[in-house]
């Protein structure tokens, strides 16, 4: 069956597609909900809806029916479609174990029609993320993705057409390594309606509700300028693809790219590296980086970086120029020796560096946590003071971002805290911890936190699993396609992973802990953190042996927390 791709060509009437974001049913629901939320807000649950108690009454504010007993308001997918598309799209923000009022809210009909199309295209992203199975976040954007591009071919609404060129599109994504695949064939039947046999016919309500179809069954949908306008904007958010004849300018920028979207940009560049001396590859991508964004800097340098020694004389070829002289003084420190240090004005520098490509990337959220994770200061207006004074190309412009940012009455991320518990899986009588962590701490660095907390010493392999994906240390290559643990936040984690994580330390003994987010609070300026609260039982002996069987050490409270602050210590030592 042919399938060709949505044409990026296509004539789009970006006016109508804007009207439709801004009064799709969807969007009319989502603002009804944050008007009921308002301000200073509604408590919410650790799964981020609104509690059992308040279910009733969303309902009544959406128009919906809502069942006399319900578990949770996740259950009612009539009332979590538009609180997902609330959260997304900046209606609601959460701060804390409080809902309130977004920004997005206070803009209403001012905003332009290129802030009104991302708006919905968040929101979108995150009702589809929802409805998700948990082991792979994309499954039902994939989905929908691949109906609309079905529908908009020639006789796309045949029924004996449809089904097989949906297969078709989905198959070509994941042949192409597309990060809208990734394995999600399952999700075909997910819509289905067995009694009229159509496959997809809740797809089309959902699609319909969210102003990207008309119709109300597979054979009368009709894609809406809403509709095209998104499988454009998933064509152009796709990462370009490198080929082996591509300057090094031209790779860079594509290596910029996966910097500013968070992926990692080594898998774009091997292949064109591999055709030629690691070395000479390494001085053309440095080099031609050096006058580009940081991004692209930072891009590049990762790529070199991952040649280790064969990246050597690239480096020391590029120590002298002005923008890559702090990332060349790091690499060549860390290739001489195994503990490299960083001298405080190449770490402010690089830490300006790094909020630069997030700004231009994820936004001044992440920018902000940039600084506060890589800057000293007492507060939060000391680092961006730091982060002003550093002479950085761009340090004026990220400090007025961020300041901007803040300004705006939006809560930063780096205040807001998860009281986690982590818990030994299959374990009687139960072994736990209780811990208050920030939500922007790494899964590398909550891998640094859990072995405190149970007194393992270190020397294994371990792995993260949530959300159908693996994150584990880079370093140590476990064969798969893990994600670097280090590169990901447990705040992005925790939004696609159903508030649970899985984490197996030792992969001879398999010790496996399961990590249930708890509840959102706001940060203590008095408390340091990471910080244990609570526990039960004591950590199991790593090394049991029935020759010579030990007993636990006692678990103390008190010791662990020493040891907890020690990890914060060293950061801001090497600052």
């Amino acid at each position: 069956m042919d399938s060709q791709p949505f044409p990026v060509d296509a004539p789009l009437d970006v006016a109508d597609a804007a009207r439709l974001a801004r009064s799709c049913l969807m969007a009319e629901q989502a603002c009804a909900l944050a008007k009921w939320v308002g301000r200073p807000g509604r408590t919410v649950t650790a799964g981020r809806v609104v509690r059992r108690a308040d279910v009733a009454a969303a309902g009544t504010v959406v128009g919906v029916p809502v069942p006399d007993r319900v578990r949770t308001a996740a259950d009612v997918p009539a009332l979590h479609r538009p609180w997902s598309f609330a959260l997304g799209s900046g209606l609601l923000k959460i701060s804390g174990s409080v809902a309130a009022a977004g920004p997005a809210l206070e803009q209403g009909s001012s905003s332009t029609d290129t802030e009104a199309l991302d708006a919905w295209w968040a929101g979108f992203r995150a009702v589809c993320t929802a409805e998700s199975d948990t082991r792979h976040e994309g499954s039902v954007i994939t989905l929908a993705l691949a109906f609309l591009e079905a529908v908009t071919m020639p006789d796309g609404a045949d029924p004996n057409s449809l089904w097989p060129r949906v297969v078709a599109i989905i198959e070509r994504r994941e042949e192409n390594e597309d990060p809208l695949g990734l394995g999600y064939v399952g999700s075909l039947t997910q819509y289905a309606d067995y009694e009229t046999r159509d496959p997809f016919a809740g797809l089309v309500d959902l699609l319909r509700r969210l102003g990207a179809v008309t119709g109300h069954n597979s054979t009368t949908a009709a894609v809406t300028a809403l509709g095209r306008w998104s499988l454009a904007k998933a064509q152009a958010d796709r990462p370009r693809t490198v080929t082996l004849d591509m300057p090094a300018d031209a790779v860079v920028e594509l290596l910029a790219d996966h910097v500013r979207r968070g992926t990692d940009p080594w898998p774009a560049a091997w292949q064109w590296i591999e055709y030629r001396r690691p070395a000479d590859a390494a001085r053309e991508l440095l080099t031609a980086a050096a006058d580009l964004s940081a991004a692209a800097r930072i891009g590049a340098g990762d790529v070199a970086d991952s040649l280790g020694d064969e990246a050597l004389a690239a480096w020391q070829a590029v120590a002298h120029l002005p923008n890559l002289g702090a990332h060349a003084r790091v690499s060549l420190t860390a290739i001489a020796d195994d503990e490299p240090r960083i001298a405080p004005a190449d770490a402010r520098w690089l830490a300006v560096e790094f909020a630069t490509a997030a700004l231009d990337g994820i936004g001044p959220d992440e920018a902000l946590t940039v600084l506060f994770d890589r800057l000293p200061g007492e507060s939060l207006e000391a680092r961006v003071n730091v982060a002003a004074g550093v002479d950085h190309p761009d340090a004026a412009r990220v400090a007025a971002a961020v300041r901007e940012f803040l300004d705006s009455g939006a809560v930063p991320s780096i205040d807001q805290m998860y009281q986690l518990k982590v818990g030994l899986m299959r374990w009687r009588p139960p072994i736990w911890r209780r811990i208050l962590v920030p939500s922007t701490i790494t899964l590398g660095d909550l891998h640094a936190v859990i072995q405190i907390l149970f007194g393992w010493d270190g020397d294994h392999l371990h792995q993260f699993e949530a959300g159908g994906k693996r994150y584990s240390d880079p370093f140590f290559d476990l064969g798969g396609d893990e994600k670097d643990e280090s590169g990901v936040r447990l705040r992005d984690v925790l939004a696609t992973a159903a508030k649970k994580i899985r984490y197996e330390y030792d992969f001879g003994a398999s010790w496996w802990h399961e990590i249930t987010l708890e509840r959102t609070t706001e940060r203590d300026p008095g408390i340091t953190y990471p910080l244990c609260t609570g526990f039960s039982g004591d950590s199991p002996v790593e090394y049991w042996s029935e020759d010579d069987p030990q007993e636990p050490e006692p678990f103390d409270l008190a010791e662990t927390n020493r040891r907890l602050a020690k990890l914060n210590s060293t950061d801001d030592e090497d600052r």
